[in-house]
């Protein structure tokens, strides 16, 4: 089970060490306490996997569902870490015969997604999760028609052509889970920098 790994660059005194039952991806975990009269940072997002584990009846096997939120302001080299774990986690479940849904926020586009809203110029943008680090048996899900994210520079409005927007949001699942139906619900970002995604599934 991966454990959490709290900030290097905090003193020790601010860094508490804390374990979970969920499958947690490096991230850190930041106390306010000051020491030597120097500010730990208290704003560094938390980046985690929650896993659910609900039994199939009569199969002894799980249904495994991950709620993952991988890193977006790094260079690159956290998203990479953080998904060859998620990659990693979902194979080991998928070797034991369990069915495995992970779904959420990659701050990652995918392969051949438009492009959606104004001018790009001056703003966030995010890389791109390839196909080709699936494991065997795992496939990548989402809804190529409608953006998922939208950019949060300034307060939305309504107004599409101030803002830019984004599909960073998806599933992967097993080839024992068979996917009927999955598409963006279009909220208008109402309650959200995102839009929530709908996914029906039979388990095979």
């Amino acid at each position: 089970m991966p454990s959490i790994i709290s900030a290097a660059s905090c003193p020790s005194r601010c860094r508490p060490s804390v374990r979970s039952k969920a499958a947690c991806l490096r991230f850190p975990l930041i106390s306010p306490r000051r020491r030597s009269g120097k500010a730990c940072r208290v704003a560094n997002l938390k980046r985690c996997l929650l896993v659910e584990r609900i039994p199939v009846a009569g199969s002894g096997r799980e249904l495994v569902l991950i709620n993952l939120h991988l890193e977006a302001y790094d260079d690159g080299e956290g998203k990479a870490a953080q998904t060859r774990q998620l990659l990693d986690f979902i194979h080991q479940e998928y070797e034991k015969g369990n069915y495995v849904i992970a779904g959420g926020d990659f701050n990652q586009t995918f392969e051949g997604v438009q492009r959606f809203g104004g001018s790009w110029e001056g703003k966030w943008t995010p890389g791109v999760f390839t196909e080709d680090e699936l494991p065997q048996g795992v496939r990548l899900v989402y809804d190529p028609s409608l953006p998922t994210c939208r950019s949060l520079d300034q307060a939305y409005t309504g107004d599409r052509d101030n803002h830019v927007f984004y599909l960073i949001d998806g599933f992967l699942v097993t080839d024992n889970v068979q996917v009927e139906d999955v598409h963006t619900v279009d909220l208008d970002f109402a309650y959200s920098d995102h839009n929530p995604m709908l996914m029906q599934v039979t388990l095979l």
